[in-house]
């Protein structure tokens, strides 16, 4: 049997076609060979993942994601997996960050359960945010402060700028003065300190001189505040008032007696107040005394001692 040209035309049109649309599909990553199952996930946003995205599990490509569309208020992702790969129940859908650069994927990961997920059920899903997202979630924030700090610059440049008039830059030159005098002075000042640092470098080791001595004879002053401390329990402990009372008793006892003897009572009242017993007193004592220098003078008038016969009178 003969082909017309035509036919044969028409043959190799159709195969092109078919090798075309084989080709496109399979680099899409769908194997056209073998059935796959469809699963859906569901998630607040996409992040930029995109159809044709790869499905892995463990690091492994297994699939890709088919198709992409809004439903609802959700994003609804359906997942190509090929018949061979079954994935039980309880599996995650996680949507993952393959680079620095925020390329998306889809990770598996297997739940533990023995049933196994039917073609055409909805996967439970989750999001993990890249370095990149998490970078941006917290720069965000920043970016808003530093334009925030911005503003508020500009404005008190604003400010500035109003105030900067040429009475106020006169002024800011004067005070610019003053601080120049005010430095100069410190500096003579701390000349002056550095001249007398000898002397202050003596002081402080006068100090400490007289530091090290307090602290070697630590002992020692311990030992005076306990005796100090001894004295004034024992001052403490003292019957002070007692004495005080009894002092007081003799002071008044001291002053009757004082009255008495002024008012002449007893011996010694008459003896201190008797003119005419102090008289004769006098005169005894007088006569007494004229008494020993005579026999000083003369003691043979008033000793006579014989040892052989008699002695002459004088």
């Amino acid at each position: 049997m003969k082909f017309s040209k035509e036919a044969k035309i028409g043959l190799l049109v159709a195969i092109a076609v078919l090798v075309f649309f084989a080709g496109f599909w399979f680099l899409k990553g769908s194997n056209i060979f073998s059935g796959e199952y469809e699963y859906y996930a569901y998630y607040e946003g996409v992040q930029g993942l995109q159809p044709s995205a790869a499905v892995q599990i463990k690091g492994v490509t297994v699939g890709k994601v088919s198709e992409i569309k809004l439903d609802s208020n959700r994003v609804e992702v359906i997942l190509a997996i090929p018949k061979s790969t079954r994935l039980p129940k309880g599996t995650v859908a996680r949507m993952i960050s393959l680079d620095l650069l925020g390329t998306k994927a889809i990770r598996l990961e297997l739940g533990a359960d023995a049933a196994m997920i039917e073609d055409g059920e909805t996967i439970t899903t989750a999001v993990e945010t890249g370095i990149i997202d998490n970078f941006s979630h917290e720069i965000s924030p920043l970016i808003a402060d530093v334009r925030h700090v911005v503003s508020v610059l500009d404005s008190v440049l604003t400010g500035v700028d109003n105030m900067l008039n040429e009475q106020t830059r006169q002024n800011l030159s004067a005070s610019v003065a003053s601080l120049n005098i005010t430095m100069q002075h410190f500096s003579e000042l701390s000349q002056r300190l550095n001249r007398e640092s000898g002397e202050m470098a003596s002081a402080i080791h006068n100090i400490n001189s007289i530091t090290d001595n307090i602290a070697k004879n630590s002992q020692s002053i311990d030992q005076i505040i306990d005796n100090a401390a001894a004295t004034t329990e024992q001052l403490k402990n003292a019957p002070v008032e007692q004495t005080i009372k009894e002092l007081h008793g003799v002071s008044e006892q001291l002053n009757v007696l004082m009255a008495r003897i002024n008012s002449g009572e007893g011996s010694v009242g008459m003896a201190v107040n008797d003119k005419q017993l102090y008289t004769d007193l006098t005169r005894a004592l007088s006569t007494l005394q004229s008494l020993l220098a005579d026999v000083e003078a003369h003691p043979g008038r008033y000793i006579n001692v014989t040892i052989f016969g008699r002695r002459k009178k004088d």
